[in-house]
């Protein structure tokens, strides 16, 4: 089980506990904390974050990130991480 602490996302800071079997997104999503996206196939760039700390599995995708960005579509936590909303 990993920890997801999302820092300022709808206004508060929060943890989620999730087993990383879906993606950032979907774990976002089940727990009611509702971010930006359109495609979820990593082809429109709406869902990206800052990964502040910690790993993820990220899977291909057609945006181009800056370092320290994921698209929470396509990343999955392999340990426990923090994000948040990119500047």
């Amino acid at each position: 089980m990993f920890r997801i602490d999302i820092d300022n996302i709808d206004g508060k800071t929060e943890s989620l506990f999730v087993y990383g079997e879906n993606s950032i997104l979907a774990e976002l999503e089940e727990h009611n904390v509702l971010i930006n996206y359109s495609c979820r196939q990593g082809h429109c760039g709406s869902c990206i974050l800052k990964l502040v700390k910690g790993d993820v599995l990220h899977q291909d995708c057609l945006v181009q990130l800056s370092r320290g960005e994921i698209l929470a579509c396509r990343a999955k936590p392999i340990s426990d991480i923090k994000i948040s909303l990119r500047d």
